[in-house]
């Protein structure tokens, strides 16, 4: 599995950026999506909009599963996690 970052789009009014965080496991659960695991979440509610990382097989398996979930999607960058030194 490759590691991702997701930025939302800037999501409808009728959707409220911390339950959306703390519910997309949930909702791709739901949706039978079981390629895509979620790592972390981050809202930012002033800015109407979430982050979070993710592992899955491919860019186009991440799209696809937060496709079924509508969820808006600005972008989507692979990412390698590094130690800081000490």
């Amino acid at each position: 599995m490759k590691k991702f970052i997701v930025n939302s789009a800037i999501l409808p009014a009728s959707m409220d950026p911390m339950a959306c965080a703390v519910g997309t496991p949930k909702m791709l659960e739901k949706a039978g999506v079981k390629n895509v695991k979620v790592r972390s979440c981050f809202c930012c509610g002033q800015e109407g909009k979430i982050v979070f990382v993710a592992d899955a097989e491919s860019k186009e398996s991440l799209m696809d599963a937060l496709a079924k979930i509508n969820l808006p999607v600005a972008s989507i960058m692979e990412a390698e996690e590094v130690a800081p030194k000490k």
